[in-house]
């Protein structure tokens, strides 16, 4: 059989539409028609296809949105506070003492090399020098110790906490506030602190003691700063144990206000594929981010700034401010800002920073070292201000509420136990009485308000009454300006759900060209099983043919 022959069994056979025609039409233009048509046909299958697996092959996505009731996986998320002015009370007492450089000090100096560039005729490099009278540039030009000790600590920052497990409520000063607090070392806010409350709670109230610049001798600095300087607290809300960027993703809570935010909890799942890779919870959760002496979890702009604060270290031989770094600056390795270096050397570093094209590497690692997490959470924040109405007496009574039934729970606990030192449990009953005493004088006393004026003794905070009213009087201040209150709630118990799905599925990718396949041809999966139909009726008859001649041969020697 000739494949011409083949040819007309295939076509009259076949289930492809508009195949037949070619050898049924009854005239060569009709069988003409028939023939361009199939190759047109045929030509814009192909050209679709191969449209729709560049489109596949581009992994675009969608976002699938869901809500998750009731969600018992849910955490209330770590919240990042920084004082906007960053110097504290100690600050004074080590500049006039002359144990760390002042700011004023600091800015003669910057002054005085830029008087002699000035005379010198460099005007752009005297420019330059009086461009770097900022707290950025003073914090490098510092010991890591000294920045530290120039600003906030804990008890100077921090004076009550409040948390709310549905309608209870404990206050506690900062030392019983059952918080992990994590410092943060900051060029624009010196000392951060990173506040990760229990995961059992349902919202968390800080109170805060802000600060604000008063002017003095030590202080004549910062003049480039004249935009960037405000009062009360820098606050960001994230994830737990995440480094925090304040800067870019905080708010600001005025001094003086009852901020409330409130926050909506989103966990995104993304889709790892080729044309956009992200590393699983797994691998995720073994990587650690690094800056100076404290460690983080693992996140995507966390991962970026410590590879190029190492990279800045690594080319230029300096620690970038605005990078993370990988250990404290010290004498072989600075910062690249560090004044002390000489000025020269400090705008050397700063040119071959800019030399590093920094963009470009950015890109470059967000595509190889420093992937997106697959599974991460974001809080949908919103903040309302108002003034803060409570009084003093209502204060002291809830303190007083939270110290003595942790006290009793905790005393009566240890004493069941037995086996305690003679000392010890005299403490604990001690203890035990005191709160007593003070729960008794609240159950019983008529005038609750005078009462809280009147007690001293029995406060159960081992404070004087001298002491505790100075205590109160820092939380509701005359002026109503060096505190700040903020309150940490969730809207709801539920959880957003937003999964990143491909838009072009294996699937779909499939079912579209089944669909243009058959708008176009009429092509199914027959047709495949029709060709492989033809190719064995092929070497069937072939196979026959070959019987055939080899039996006719000895028939035609004889």
């Amino acid at each position: 059989m000739t494949f011409h022959e083949v040819f007309q069994q295939f076509c009259s056979s076949t289930s492809l539409r508009g195949a037949g025609r070619l050898v049924k039409a009854p005239t060569r233009h009709l069988r003409a028609i028939w023939a361009g048509y199939l190759c047109l046909m045929a030509a814009a299958l192909i050209a679709c296809v191969c449209f729709i697996a560049k489109d596949y092959l581009q992994y675009k996505t969608i976002i699938q949105t869901t809500i998750v009731l009731n969600d018992p996986t849910i955490a209330i998320p770590a919240v990042t506070v920084c004082n906007h002015y960053p110097f504290s009370k100690t600050a004074a007492t080590l500049w006039s003492s002359g144990q760390v450089l002042s700011p004023t000090n600091f800015s003669h100096e910057l002054r005085r090399t830029a008087f002699q560039l000035f005379n010198s005729s460099e005007f752009l490099m005297a420019e330059n020098v009086l461009a770097s009278d900022t707290k950025k540039v003073y914090y490098q030009s510092l010991e890591h110790n000294d920045a530290v000790n120039l600003s906030f600590s804990v008890p100077q920052l921090f004076i009550f906490c409040v948390t709310g497990v549905g309608p209870f409520v404990e206050i506690s000063n900062w030392k019983d506030c059952s918080l992990l607090l994590k410092r943060v070392s900051l060029p624009s806010y010196f000392n951060c602190y990173q506040v990760q409350a229990p995961r059992d709670i349902d919202w968390l109230t800080l109170v805060l003691r802000v600060s604000s610049a008063v002017p003095n001798e030590y202080e004549e600095a910062f003049v480039q700063d004249i935009f960037e300087q405000a009062d009360g607290i820098r606050l960001e809300v994230h994830e737990n144990d995440t480094y925090p960027e304040p800067t870019l993703k905080g708010i600001h809570v005025e001094p003086g206000k009852l901020v409330e935010i409130s926050y909506k909890t989103e966990r995104w799942a993304e889709v790892d594929s080729p044309a956009d890779a992200c590393m699983s919870a797994e691998a995720a959760s073994q990587r650690k981010i690094r800056d100076l002496d404290e460690e983080f979890a693992y996140s995507y702009e966390a991962c970026l700034r410590q590879e190029l604060g190492k990279l800045a270290l690594e080319r230029c031989g300096c620690h970038y401010v605005k990078y993370l770094r990988s250990s404290v600056p010290n004498g072989s390795h600075p910062y690249c800002g560090d004044t002390r270096i000489g000025m020269r050397k400090m705008l050397a570093n700063i040119d071959c920073l800019n030399r590093l094209n920094l963009d470009s590497e950015r890109e470059r690692l967000s595509r190889s070292v420093c992937l997106m997490p697959c599974h991460f959470h974001y809080f949908d924040t919103v903040a309302s201000k108002t003034v803060w109405r409570a009084t003093q007496w209502q204060l002291h009574w809830l303190m007083q509420h939270s110290r003595c039934f942790r006290d009793l729970d905790e005393a009566s606990k240890r004493l069941e136990m037995g086996g305690l030192p003679p000392d010890e449990e005299r403490r604990l009953r001690e203890k035990l009485e005191q709160a007593s005493v003070t729960m008794k004088t609240f159950f019983e006393t008529a005038n609750i308000t005078k009462a809280a004026s009147a007690d001293g003794g029995t406060n159960g905070f081992d404070e004087s009454a001298e002491e505790k009213q100075q205590t109160l009087d820092q939380v509701m201040p005359k002026d109503d300006t060096n505190f700040a209150y903020v309150t940490i709630r969730r809207q709801s118990r539920n959880t957003v759900q937003k999964t990143e799905i491909l838009s072009l599925g294996l699937s779909a990718l499939m079912s579209q060209i089944g669909g243009l396949s058959s708008l176009f041809l009429g092509l199914t999966c027959a047709v495949a099983v029709e060709l492989l139909e033809l190719c064995l009726l092929r070497r069937y008859q072939s196979n026959q043919k070959r019987k055939e001649n080899q039996q006719q041969l000895p028939q035609q020697v004889l």
